[in-house]
């Protein structure tokens, strides 16, 4: 049956049997299971509302068909007729007549309807309800009977057949604004879009990764784990061309390359100032502000400093205060007003005492808007960097006359220098200004550079306030570490300092470690060990601070035998440098020919640790458990150094940090070779400083070999 239909509306064709399927069956035996069916296939079998009788279908027309005749429908089977007798005879038929060929063939259009050639078997074919929701069509099936057949077949006594028909449903509205996008555009500039983000977050990521530091190590300043030189000028090196046996500033000057080599930071000069019978009592100072000219002038000064600070190296003066100074009442302090110095040193060191002032924002009183101008376009200077006014003949005089401390540090600041040894010190403590002196030099030298003072200033200051501003004010505190007593007595001094008060805070002066100098024999002629002067220098650089090398200790210097000079015995320590011939270089002391001040020491003991202070100096610099001071956990300050063994002359030092390989310090300082099992202590490592035949190789505790005076230092497994 070809009916025309409408163009805004869908057509709908229906087969005229259901395919019969065990499912419809089912459907009859459960009530429940007819009213799911019903739901999925609501078209199949509606049920007519409770008021209108059951052949409603026979009286209205559903659809006029093409030659104009009304298409009644016959009630559809419902559970009445079923109950009735042949009632599921009847509904059977209707469900297995839907595969049965339509009268009315359906127009190309309708997919839905099978053709009539179609010789598929009932038993293949899907229900009507399965057709309905899963063909994605615009037509729809619906059961109503074909006029034409039901007049024949009345005729037979038959029963009307199912014809297919067609619903027409409203085509939906084609105007939708979405459509007339442009799609292939969006999803273009969608994609290069999250393109463009991905890329960025690439490339942060890789910037990031980028510009990470390589080491989470704790920031240090540069005289923090760093790497001393102190020498006695006149003791170093001979310059001058006519040769006058006394070393010079010249000669200091020619020697910087050999210091940069061997891993120094620092350069410590003694006593530069005039003194009458210079070298040989150098301790008679006249002044602090001039420069001895045994040593060379003021340019040949200027010289040394630049050539210093080109090599990336600092420049610090022994300043000896006492006898020289009589008292710090002469000194001319001004009124304790607080600073950016003072500021940045107190944030630094985290120290809190009653002596430090509290900074007090004052009152502006009201003025005009022009004047408020005035005031806040004047800045001050910096008080970081010390005002450098041209040196005057009567500021130096008044100097000279006074004794004045504070003028001395401000004309050699002037020149230069980077930070002062005030030697003597402990002699001022109890002094009523000596805590506002030490404030005030501090504050002239600026945070950038050093204050020095020895522990003995420290342990005999009595009163708080003077305690407080050695803590405050001094960057590092020197303590000389005595070896002459065996290695039980080395860790009680080395315990007692890490113990004491200036591991309480991290921000404390550190330690400036000082095994020989210039007031003491030489190490080399003090222990009686085969050349231990090395070892005991490796000590000193393992433990937490800033180490200290008394010049010719880094090749074992022994003391001068002046057997014809007995009263210079306060300076046989003084012996002039022994420098080696490297590369065909025969620079010694001094000129040939030329009597040095002093008689030479003769050539150091054979070692087999030549050349480790500078592989020591290097790995100091370059490893975090070495150069730190101390650990801060739990809001407290551990020194990361343990001595763990100091029996029979031998001596074991460890040096730890969160998360990085520990390293040991193993040295020998008795006469006889020691054989030792300390697997209790350590399983093994590898040696990095040491002798030749050691570096490099793993090593285990289990049975060590050391002979007398020798020393390594192993890197540990984790």
């Amino acid at each position: 049956m070809n009916i025309q239909k409408p163009e805004g509306l869908l057509s709908v064709v229906l087969p005229i049997e259901l395919a019969s399927s065990p499912s419809s069956r089912q459907l009859i035996i459960s009530q429940d299971q007819q009213e799911e069916e019903a739901s999925d296939c609501p078209l199949l079998t509606p049920s007519p509302p409770a008021t209108q009788p059951n052949n409603a279908l026979e009286i209205n027309t559903i659809f006029a068909s093409s030659e104009g005749k009304p298409v009644e429908s016959i009630p559809p089977p419902t559970l009445e007729n079923i109950n009735k007798e042949d009632g599921l005879n009847e509904f059977m038929n209707i469900v297995n007549s839907s595969s049965r060929v339509l009268n009315d063939e359906p127009s190309s259009r309708d997919p839905m309807v099978e053709s009539t050639t179609s010789g598929s078997s009932s038993d293949t074919n899907e229900p009507v309800c399965a057709q309905l929701l899963t063909q994605l069509n615009t037509a729809y099936q619906h059961l109503a009977p074909d006029a034409q057949a039901l007049f024949y077949n009345q005729e037979n006594g038959g029963k009307p057949p199912l014809v297919g028909i067609q619903l027409m449903v409203p085509k939906p509205s084609k105007d939708y604004r979405f459509m007339k996008w442009n799609w292939p555009l969006i999803r273009k500039t969608c994609f290069w879009s999250l393109m463009s983000v991905l890329a960025a977050c690439v490339a942060l990521v890789i910037g990031v990764i980028v510009t990470m530091p390589k080491k989470c190590d704790p920031p240090v300043q540069w005289w923090q784990g760093s790497v001393f030189y102190e020498i006695f000028p006149a003791s170093f090196q001979d310059s001058s061309k006519g040769g006058d046996g006394i070393g010079d500033l010249r000669g200091i000057t020619m020697r910087l390359d050999y210091l940069k080599k061997l891993g120094v930071r620092g350069i410590r000069l003694n006593s530069i100032f005039p003194a009458a019978h210079y070298p040989e009592y150098y301790t008679n100072i006249e002044n602090l502000t001039d420069l001895n000219k045994e040593l060379g002038t003021l340019d040949d000064f200027a010289v040394l400093v630049h050539e210093t600070h080109r090599r990336n190296m600092s420049l610090v003066l022994d300043l000896p205060l006492y006898p020289f100074v009589k008292s710090l009442y002469n000194e001319t302090v001004p009124s304790d007003k607080p600073n950016k110095t003072d500021k940045a040193v107190r944030e630094r060191r985290d120290v809190t005492e009653t002596t430090i002032l509290q900074e007090v924002t004052p009152t502006t009183p009201s003025m005009s808007l022009q004047a408020i101008r005035e005031a806040l376009s004047s800045v001050p200077p910096s008080l970081d960097t010390p005002q450098r006014d041209p040196l005057t003949s009567k500021h130096v005089n008044n100097v000279l006359e006074n004794g004045n401390v504070t003028g001395a540090i401000k004309i050699w600041l002037q020149r230069g220098v980077d930070g002062f040894y005030l030697k003597g010190l402990e002699h001022y403590v109890d002094e009523g200004s000596f805590a506002s002196s030490l404030k005030h030099w501090k504050s002239i030298v600026g945070s950038e550079r050093i204050l020095i003072c020895h522990v003995d200033a420290l342990n005999a200051a009595k009163l708080v306030a003077a305690k407080n501003s050695i803590l405050m004010n001094m960057d590092l505190v020197d303590v000389t570490l005595r070896v002459a007593n065996g290695t039980k007595e080395i860790k009680r001094q080395v315990e007692h300092i890490t113990k004491g008060v200036l591991f309480k805070k991290p921000g404390y002066p550190w330690i400036h470690w000082s095994i020989g100098g210039v007031d003491l024999k030489r190490i080399a002629s003090t222990i009686n060990v085969k050349n231990a002067t090395h070892a005991m220098t490796l000590l000193g650089m393992m433990l937490p601070g800033t180490s200290s090398i008394f010049y010719g200790d880094e090749i074992g210097m022994l003391d001068c035998e002046c057997k014809d000079h007995k009263d210079l015995a306060h300076v046989h320590n003084l012996a002039p440098m022994y420098w080696e011939e490297i590369g065909g270089s025969e620079i010694k002391f001094t000129s040939g020919g030329v009597t040095a001040w002093l008689p030479e020491s003769r050539k150091p003991l054979e070692t087999s640790l030549t050349g480790t202070i500078a592989k020591m100096a290097s790995l100091r610099s370059e490893t975090t458990p070495i150069y730190v001071k101390a650990v801060l956990k739990e809001n407290q300050v551990l020194a990361n150094c343990n001595i763990r063994y100091a029996e029979d002359e031998m001596i074991v030092v460890e040096r730890w940090y969160p998360r990085r390989n520990s390293y040991v310090f193993l040295a020998n300082l008795g006469n006889q070779t020691q054989t030792k099992d300390l697997s209790f202590l350590y399983y093994g490592g590898h040696v990095v400083v040491g002798p030749s035949y050691r570096l490099n190789k793993d090593v285990y505790f289990k049975e060590l070999i050391i002979p007398p005076g020798e020393a390594f230092v192993i890197k540990l497994d984790k």
